[in-house]
């Protein structure tokens, strides 16, 4: 090979390196969409569902419109263990609604449209702690209805 083909040879080698090149860094990522990918990831973080709270899992059992709301804790204020569970499924009537456990686990909620009995409230009470979140409209019209069918 003589040098001006060697010289020629080099030169658009060096030209192909440089147009590589300039592919390369004009093949970048767009800014404005990098920072508007930022901009929804983060927002994303943002609106990951907080677990439900207690008052939450209350007003849900308010808007299914049940009757009656019952609340049982142990005594001990501790965690409603697999026993508790057992105990409360067990010893409720057939017609309660809805259960929920609350209160990171400390609580269980009984959704119902039937009043309890007072045998199975007993058994219930024995054992935990109870709190009446039922509608005080509700129960009183109910145990009017109750006793004018009582009465017949």
């Amino acid at each position: 090979m003589t040098g001006t083909s060697l010289y020629n040879l080099s030169r658009g080698f060096r030209l192909v390196i440089l147009v590589l090149g300039l592919i390369a860094v004009g093949c970048g990522p767009n800014p404005r969409i990098m920072n508007s990918a930022a901009e929804q990831s983060e927002t994303r973080q943002l609106a990951t569902p907080v677990p439900p709270s207690f008052e939450g899992d209350i007003e849900a059992m308010r808007t299914a419109d049940f009757d009656f709301i019952y609340v049982f804790r142990r005594k001990d204020g501790g965690m409603m263990d697999g026993d508790d569970r057992v105990f409360v499924n067990e010893n409720t009537p057939l017609e309660t609604n809805r259960r929920k456990i609350s209160d990171e686990g400390k609580a269980i909620i009984l959704g119902s449209n039937f009043k309890f009995p007072p045998e199975i409230m007993q058994k219930l009470t024995d054992r935990f702690a109870f709190t009446d979140y039922s509608s005080s409209e509700k129960t009183s019209s109910n145990a009017n209805v109750n006793a004018s069918a009582n009465g017949r």
